[in-house]
């Protein structure tokens, strides 16, 4: 599904959003759970007639399992080199950095996975998470050659490597979990520590000053109008509530999301 000259989302792919960057080079942010080889390297393939070996990067905005499932398959598919944050890697063998391991499960308390995920202690996933390597770390303001530049932005707090994307043609940022589209409004994904809200918090009044026509999220559909008026607007006020609070005030439309993103294409249309 063509979103934007260049810009395509993988339409189904479980987990989160897989958005290709198509240039002479082909970038995927994003794989899904594991499994979505076939669908990315198939979406390739069908809708732009482009070979598997035309995919050049696998960007990872953060190390959560919804987000790179898949990135081992496509390294081992393509060769191409896993792009991420040197703050989501821990040492490896032979000197190879490996992408952390852990699902958003693990840094969430029980009574939350009970109410919006409807999870019992014996439905608990425990995936076995496959080795992946990072041939590529990125800093701050690294440029990867993509539609014109595409440039990295750290953005700590849901994670402490978590990256932003500004591409340049066509003028776009992509936020990862740092923001989510609720299809109805932006919001800050849910965070259980102070520490790293107050860090999400700086990061996103980071991105105030940027100028995009559109965004994208790891979770929810592209943004088209008001982008960064909605984007400034997170930070237009401190992010103090506490989380209980938030959670039981919107445990149904918590519950909805989590269901939502749980199927290929997650949820659809333009916010």
């Amino acid at each position: 599904m063509e979103i934007a000259p260049g810009i395509h989302r993988v339409p189904t792919v479980t987990g989160s959003n897989a958005i290709l960057l198509v240039d002479e080079q082909i970038a995927v942010i994003d794989t899904g759970f594991p499994g979505n080889g076939e669908q990315i390297l198939g979406y390739l393939k069908t809708a732009l007639g482009r070979s598997p070996k035309d995919l050049a990067w696998i960007i990872t905005t953060h190390h959560h399992f919804d987000h790179t499932g898949t990135a081992a398959e496509l390294h081992q598919l393509t060769d191409a080199p896993v792009v991420a944050h040197e703050r989501e890697t821990e040492p490896g063998r032979d000197g190879v950095p490996l992408l952390r391991k852990a699902t958003e499960r693990q840094h969430i308390p029980f009574w939350y996975r009970w109410l919006i995920q409807g999870i019992r202690p014996r439905q608990l996933e425990r995936p076995e998470f496959p080795d992946i390597p990072v041939t590529h770390l990125v800093r701050d303001g690294d440029v990867l050659p993509i539609l014109g530049g595409t440039r990295v932005i750290h953005t700590p707090g849901h994670t402490p490597g978590s990256i932003c994307l500004l591409i340049e043609k066509p003028r776009a940022l992509f936020l990862g979990d740092s923001a989510i589209n609720n299809v109805d409004r932006v919001s800050r994904p849910l965070m259980w520590d102070r520490g790293a809200r107050r860090e999400l918090d700086a990061s996103l009044r980071s991105l105030r000053s940027l100028d995009a026509s559109l965004a994208f999220f790891g979770h929810g559909p592209a943004l088209t109008e008001e982008v960064m008026p909605k984007i400034r607007g997170l930070t237009d006020r401190p992010y103090d509530l506490p989380t209980w609070r938030i959670v039981l005030k919107n445990w149904r439309t918590l519950r909805h999301f989590y269901r939502a993103n749980r199927r290929p294409g997650g949820l659809t249309g333009t916010g």
